[in-house]
C-alpha cells in the first residue's frame, strides 16, 4: 500500500486483526466496518493503533477521508450503540482500493468567472486550514477532559454528601444514647434520695 495514507494503513490494518473482533470488526460483508463496543475501543485499540483515546477525534478523522455512518437499522446485528462505517473503496478483500481513498481537500474558492477576475476572496492555504483542524480537535479533546472532571467532581461530591448523612445520622444515635444515660442516672439518683429520705425518717 504504498500511496496509501497512514491513516487507512492503521484502520485496515486494525480490523485484520482478530484479536478485536468482539470490539471492531468488518461488518458481514466485508464492505463496512462496525465498532461494537464503544468504550472499550476507546478504552484500549484507539490507544494502541492510533496514539489517541477520542472517539470524537476518530470519527471527524474518519469523515475527512470521506467515510460515512451508516445509521443503525431496526435488526442491527451489533447492537443500538454500534457504530458502522462505509466507504466506497474500503472492502476486506480489495486492498488494492485502498490507495484511493484521499483526504478530501478543502473546498476551492468559487470560480472567478462571475466577477471578471476580480474581488474574490482567496481561499485559505492548506497550513492555515490544517492549523484549524488541530486547534479545533485540541479544543474538542479539552471538552472531552473538561466533561470527565466534571464527573469526577459530581461524584465526589456525591460522596461527601453521604458521609455528611452518615455522620448526622451516628451524631442522633450518639445523642440518643446520651439522653438514655442522663435518664438513666437521673432516675438513679431519685431513688437513691428516696433512700435516703426513708432511713432518716
Amino acid at each position: 500500500m504504498p500511496s496509501t495514507s497512514d491513516f487507512v494503513k492503521k484502520l485496515y490494518k486494525m480490523l485484520e486483526d482478530t484479536s478485536f473482533a468482539h470490539v471492531v470488526s468488518w461488518g458481514p460483508h466485508g464492505d463496512c466496518f462496525v465498532v461494537k463496543d464503544m468504550n472499550e475501543f476507546t478504552k484500549t485499540i484507539l490507544p494502541r493503533m492510533f496514539k489517541h483515546s477520542n472517539f470524537a477525534s476518530f470519527v471527524r478523522q474518519l469523515n475527512k477521508y470521506d467515510f460515512h455512518k451508516v445509521k443503525n437499522t431496526d435488526d442491527n446485528t451489533f447492537g443500538e450503540h454500534s457504530w458502522t462505517f462505509r466507504h466506497p473503496d474500503f472492502h476486506a478483500d480489495r486492498r488494492d482500493a485502498l490507495e484511493n481513498i484521499k483526504r478530501k481537500v478543502p473546498a476551492a474558492r468559487k470560480s472567478t468567472s462571475h466577477h471578471g477576475g476580480r474581488n474574490s476572496s482567496p481561499s485559505p492555504s492548506s497550513s492555515t486550514v490544517e492549523a484549524l483542524q488541530n486547534q479545533i480537535e485540541r479544543m474538542a479533546r479539552a471538552q472531552d477532559e473538561m466533561t470527565a472532571h466534571i464527573r469526577n467532581l459530581e461524584v465526589n461530591y456525591q460522596n461527601v454528601l453521604n458521609e455528611m448523612v452518615c455522620f448526622q445520622r451516628n451524631m442522633a444515635q450518639q445523642d440518643g444514647l446520651m439522653q438514655n444515660l442522663i435518664s438513666y442516672f437521673l432516675q438513679l439518683e431519685n431513688v437513691v434520695d428516696s433512700s435516703s429520705s426513708r432511713q432518716q425518717v
